[in-house]
Order: C-alpha cells, then sequence, then structure tokens
C-alpha cells in the first residue's frame, strides 16, 4: 500500500511540474498545471462538529495540503522560461467561468500578497476557455526576496513562487509608486482585494525562475501559437515541444497553503 501511495505522489509531482533543460542551460523550459481546489461540494452541512473545510470550500487551516479537482472542473497549463532576462510564458485555462475577466498573477505569501505581480489578463470565452502569453522583466527573479516561500519555512520546507488564475475584480496590479516614509516601502502595492477561491486556479506545485542577462531572447522553436491542451484533462495533456511567446498583456488569502 506504501509502495503503491508513493508511486502516485512521484506520477503527480512529474505531472504537475516539469523543467527540460538544454545542453548549455538556455533552453530550459517548465511546465506548471493549476488547479481548482475550493469548491462548493467541500461546504460543510451546518450538522457538521468538527468541519474540515469552511464556508466557501476551502480547508481550514492545518487541513491541507489543498485538495485537486480533475475531471470535469477548471484547470489550467502555463509554459515559462526558467531563467533569462525576461520571463516569457504561455497560459491556457480550460472550462473557466464563461464570458469572465481573469488574471494570471505571481502571488507573494502571505495575504494580501504585498507586491504581487500581475502576468496578465484576458476574458474566457462562452466555453470556458482562455489564452494569456507574455513576457516581462523581473529582475528579483522568481520567488522575490519579500515573498514568505523564498526561504524554507517548516513543516514543508518548499521554496518557490504560486502562480494564481484569480478574478480580475480581486487584484489591484497598479501601484502609484509612493513611498511609505515610517517604512520605506510602496504606500499602496499591488496586492488582492477580494477572496473568491472556488472561481480560482491555484498552482500544482511551486516554481522558479532566474532573472540572468545575456541569455537568447527566444526559447529555441517556432513562433506557432501554443498547441492546444487536451480537452479530457491535464492527465491527458502532454508536452507537445516548445511553446511561442509573443508580447502580449502582461503588465508590470495567504488563506492558500
Amino acid at each position: 500500500m506504501k509502495k503503491t501511495l508513493v508511486l502516485i505522489m512521484v506520477v503527480f509531482a512529474v505531472l504537475a511540474s516539469t523543467a527540460l533543460a538544454g545542453d548549455r542551460g538556455e533552453g530550459k523550459e517548465g511546465k506548471l498545471f493549476l488547479f481548482q481546489k475550493c469548491d462548493p461540494s467541500l461546504i460543510p452541512a451546518a450538522e457538521e462538529t468538527n468541519p474540515k473545510f469552511d464556508a466557501v470550500g476551502c480547508p481550514l487551516i492545518g487541513n491541507g495540503p489543498w485538495p485537486i479537482f480533475l475531471g470535469n472542473h477548471r484547470w489550467g497549463q502555463m509554459q515559462y522560461n526558467l531563467l533569462g532576462d525576461e520571463f516569457k510564458f504561455s497560459f491556457q485555462g480550460k472550462k473557466l467561468l464563461p464570458d469572465t475577466d481573469y488574471t494570471l498573477i505571481y502571488y507573494p505569501d502571505e495575504w494580501p500578497g504585498k507586491g504581487l505581480i500581475c502576468l496578465g489578463s484576458n476574458t474566457a470565452n462562452a466555453d470556458g476557455n482562455m489564452q494569456i502569453h507574455g513576457k516581462l522583466a523581473i529582475p528579483s527573479g522568481l520567488p522575490a526576496p519579500y515573498d514568505k516561500n523564498f526561504n524554507p519555512i517548516a513543516p514543508s520546507g518548499a521554496v518557490g513562487a504560486k502562480i494564481w488564475l484569480v478574478l480580475s475584480a480581486d487584484v489591484k496590479c497598479e501601484s502609484s509608486g509612493e513611498i511609505d516614509p515610517e517604512t520605506g516601502l510602496p504606500a499602496d502595492p499591488a496586492q488582492m482585494t477580494g477572496w473568491n477561491p472556488a472561481a480560482y486556479l491555484f498552482e500544482g506545485n511551486l516554481i522558479v525562475y532566474q532573472h540572468t542577462a545575456g541569455v537568447p531572447e527566444e526559447i529555441d522553436g517556432d513562433e506557432s501559437e501554443p498547441e492546444e491542451m487536451d480537452a479530457d484533462g491535464p492527465e491527458n495533456a502532454g508536452a507537445k515541444g516548445p511553446f511561442a511567446v509573443r508580447p502580449g498583456n502582461g503588465y508590470g488569502r495567504g488563506k492558500h497553503q
């Protein structure tokens, strides 16, 4: 039984995120799956005495790891470069809320994610499908030094950046640039302003991006549109070659564990 559990965990880890390295490192490419982790089906009944989920279907503090929904639930896939002078990415979302505005973000812990980075935005079509492609300079790399996930923290010891797909109405992407004289930090940084997690996609695992000058602009491959993901879900979606990234609409509650 233990061997079976270990095997399942290994297979999932490979599925959730993969990195393919070129001979000299400049062709490194990562792939991240994003999943629905809160769901109305998890909302506890009124008579439950020791619920494990909250009123919107998210795990209560201490009840992680957060579950991942496959099958007919919302999900997405992001391909990105692991190092370079710009963070280049290509995201596709499936079965999202139709005709809804979404924003792809880097979320630094802890809530409300002060200093988060909005990578790009788009509107899901009538079928709930959507794409966001772009590139932007992130000199700090990912995760940023101010992120609680920049250094290992017990009990997981994980290090890396969280990538979320959130409702555009729930995030403030711009900062006025004003500095608080007492703290020396931005007075009104980009951050989350709402919390509707049942509509979000959360990272399958943390990612790392290293800002490096002098790395070639383009990852090897052509400039064709990214190939569509398998409509049946991430369990059937395989890597099909390098992804194309072109300038897009990228711009530059610690409740999720």
